[in-house]
């Protein structure tokens, strides 16, 4: 019980944190959808084969770990993705575990995770 009100506690900060950046979001069981834009159906669009010029991001909550599934930014707006970061890290505990899904950025997490080296960086 107090692992889901962590987790519930930890998602609704991080969402306050981001509405500054990404004005959509949406929060679905354990994941939080955040972006610039959002398709028809009012959902934040944080897929990157979309035509939009968005920053969108997808995380998932675990028990044990934050992973993050998606984080773009086709805008062009240098520096998005690391502000965006910052915000979700200040929210986290140091040690904590991050999970970095399908790793495509050519060297950008490299770099974070030297930048951070206080969290538990994993690529899956």
């Amino acid at each position: 019980m107090i692992l889901e009100f962590n987790k519930f506690n930890l998602i609704t900060n991080i969402e306050k944190s981001l509405v500054k950046f990404l004005p959509y979001i949406k929060t679905s069981g354990n994941y939080l959808y955040a972006s610039t834009n959002q398709n028809k159906s009012g959902r934040p669009i944080t897929r990157i084969d979309t035509k939009e010029k968005i920053v969108g991001l997808m995380l998932k909550f675990n028990e044990d770990s934050l992973e993050i599934k998606s984080i773009i930014n086709t805008t062009g707006n240098r520096g998005i993705a690391t502000q965006i970061l910052k915000v979700i890290l200040s929210e986290l505990d140091k040690g904590s575990t991050i999970k970095i899904n399908n790793d495509v950025s050519g060297g950008y997490w490299d770099n974070i995770i030297k930048k951070y080296p206080d969290y538990n960086w994993i690529f899956s």
